[in-house]
């Protein structure tokens, strides 16, 4: 089978390259900036230098392809981006991609979403594919609009819908300035008590089910949820860092009307000061909003994996402890001046 994988040399698509390869895919990969590859090397695939902005350099991309994952986008809410841009990209780069795999015969289309189309939950109960979407930011409302690009009806191939939470894993620094970063200075500021349920997926899981997507037929037409074994308190999972990197670590519990107040603040001051250590350099959001205090004081951030496992027999096989040792070794071995 011939695959074509965009974004593959971002986190995710490392990963799943890697996957492809190893079971005897042939593959082509879609890049628009250069990175260091971790995973595979360059030898091992086709490359297609092309960008999602510009209808040029996507001509022919997915000739002679039977398989589609996109992954390519602005990954995250950076606020530094219009919405503007997250149109372009997202939504009209999807469109476009759309559009060649149609003209080239693709046999099937996988777009790898996130929970952030969907937005949050009640704070009860674990949301589901079935429940309405209000997402909460121009990523969340992109990613949804793409969404229903894909699963409109005129299609010539198969489509499946993907949602992934946070991943982490070797190869990423995305999460590391507020997770593994802080847990290695020694302390964690906790809102709360730290129970509140959140989703926190080891990157060969999410891979894992990516190609169930991509391979299973019960998968057509399909939107699924995707997240780790289950839901974790965020105590649980800064514990398990903790442990993974040999840290003793100091829990602060902080009171929500004191992180309210803190994060009102950062955000005053992110205006003026727009730059590290107030605001990060990979989501261009200041460090502290009101926005994290919500999701890590309700469980509004939880997703059920009760369809991806029935239908398509998705087990996860890394649980938290080994992915936390396995991405600290990694850190450990690889570990860049990146954490602001």
């Amino acid at each position: 089978m011939h695959v074509l994988v965009t974004g593959a040399n971002g986190f995710i698509g490392q990963h799943l390259v890697r996957a492809l390869l190893d079971a005897g895919q042939v593959v082509r990969c879609m890049y628009n900036a250069k990175k260091p590859l971790h995973f595979f090397k360059e030898a091992e695939v086709e490359w297609w230098d092309a960008d999602l902005r510009d209808a040029n350099s996507m001509q022919g991309i997915a000739k002679n392809i039977d398989l589609v994952y996109h992954l390519a986008a602005i990954p995250r809410n950076d606020i530094s981006k219009s919405w503007e841009d997250f149109r372009i990209q997202n939504i009209e780069g999807t469109a476009l991609l759309l559009k060649e795999s149609n003209s080239s015969g693709v046999k099937r289309f996988v777009y790898v979403s996130s929970v952030e189309a969907a937005g949050y939950g009640d704070g009860t109960h674990p949301r589901v594919e079935s429940d309405p979407c209000h997402p909460e930011n121009n990523y969340g409302k992109s990613k949804l609009l793409a969404e229903e690009l894909v699963g409109k009806d005129g299609w010539s191939f198969e489509y499946v819908i993907t949602r992934l939470p946070m991943v982490y894993g070797p190869g990423t620094f995305l999460i590391v300035p507020k997770l593994f970063g802080f847990v290695k200075k020694g302390f964690y500021p906790l809102i709360g008590s730290g129970e509140t349920l959140m989703e926190f997926c080891y990157v060969k899981n999410a891979v894992s089910a990516l190609l169930l997507a991509g391979l299973d037929a019960r998968a057509k037409g399909e939107l699924f949820y995707v997240s780790d074994m289950r839901s974790y308190s965020i105590k649980e999972v800064v514990l398990h860092i903790a442990h993974a990197m040999n840290v003793k670590l100091v829990l602060l519990h902080i009171p929500i009307s004191l992180a309210l107040a803190t994060a009102f603040l950062f955000e005053a001051i992110a205006r003026v000061l727009p730059f590290p250590p107030i605001v990060s350099r990979y989501s261009g959001k200041p460090f502290f909003t009101r926005e994290t205090v919500r999701w890590t004081t309700r469980n509004c951030n939880i997703v059920s994996t009760e369809k991806i496992k029935k239908l398509l027999g998705y087990s996860p096989s890394v649980d938290i402890s080994d992915g936390c040792n396995q991405t600290a070794t990694w850190l450990r071995e690889h570990w860049e001046s990146r954490n602001d």
